[in-house]
């Protein structure tokens, strides 16, 4: 079941020692937001390292790994070139300001961590993440992603699970199951019919979260939804489903984590030695 850390502010866990030795990657960027509406939001790295430090005692990690984002994603804007598009940038001098002192703080810390931290121009965390559950999480007993971000939703099964530090949830497969009632898989199609609206991707109009989800159980994979169409009805959202195969195509490759991974890294900025340096993180 779902479970709510009730830390002091990231305090550590009393059952310490009955956590599996674990691989912890953490979502640099997600995790820094936190300190962006504090009063140190232009020097938290102090902060930033002791929660860091904290999360790894925490889940008794083994290995600890810190993933940031690097600018857009080289790959999504290839497809979408208003990818994160709507996403509205300070106007007011006073914000314009926060916003620079923030990340200039925030750029200071992978120089600062005590382990290990990835960040590739035209690479964002979540595939950076993606590569590593894909090719390492099986050298540990467990592996935990700390983020917020629920496109990380699809890389959860028996061996990942995810702590959310905002809420303060820890969501496993168990917990994931009981609020959704559908695998994660399942969740993932149902992301690509209804849009992703904090990335500017749009989905099929008519279909929100929640038919977006019955659809998703109903079909099961997005090729048997393809070759189901035309869908009979008059509904408008059947009519806009029967003509958005090409939109549902695009957002599959927008948002599908795992089955495009390679290409999204070898899209980055020097992307083939990206690739080659993330091979030597598996030697490790």
């Amino acid at each position: 079941m779902s479970t709510t850390k009730s830390w002091n502010d990231l305090a550590e866990v009393e059952n310490i020692k009955t956590q599996p030795k674990s691989l912890l990657l953490i979502d640099g960027n997600n995790l820094a937001y936190r300190w962006l509406q504090r009063k140190n939001y232009n020097s938290f790295q102090e902060d930033y390292l002791r929660t860091v430090e904290s999360l790894s005692r925490s889940y008794n990690a083994e290995r600890t790994i810190v993933c940031f984002d690097f600018g857009k994603s080289y790959y999504r804007m290839q497809l979408l070139d208003s990818y994160k598009g709507n996403r509205t940038k300070p106007k007011e001098e006073e914000e314009i300001k926060k916003y620079e002192e923030f990340f200039a703080c925030l750029n200071d810390i992978p120089e600062k961590l005590p382990c290990e931290c990835l960040k590739f121009r035209g690479l964002e965390a979540d595939d950076i993440i993606t590569f590593l559950v894909a090719n390492i999480s099986d050298n540990y007993e467990h592996t935990w992603i700390i983020t917020s971000d629920r496109d990380m939703y699809q890389l959860l099964s028996e061996k990942v699970s995810i702590f959310n530090i905002f809420s303060r949830r820890e969501i496993d497969m168990g917990s994931f199951y009981e609020t959704y009632m559908m695998e994660p898989a399942q969740y993932l199609f149902s992301r690509i019919l209804e849009g992703d609206k904090s990335d500017n991707i749009l989905g099929v109009e008519g279909i929100g979260p929640k038919r977006a989800q019955q659809l998703a159980k109903e079909y099961n994979t997005l090729d048997n939804l393809i070759g189901a169409l035309p869908l009979k009805g008059k509904s408008k959202y059947i009519v806009n489903l029967n003509s958005s195969k090409e939109k549902l195509l695009i957002n599959e490759q927008l948002i599908s984590l795992k089955k495009y991974n390679r290409k999204v890294i070898e899209a980055a900025k020097d992307g083939e030695e990206v690739w080659i340096v993330l091979q030597g993180i598996m030697k490790h």
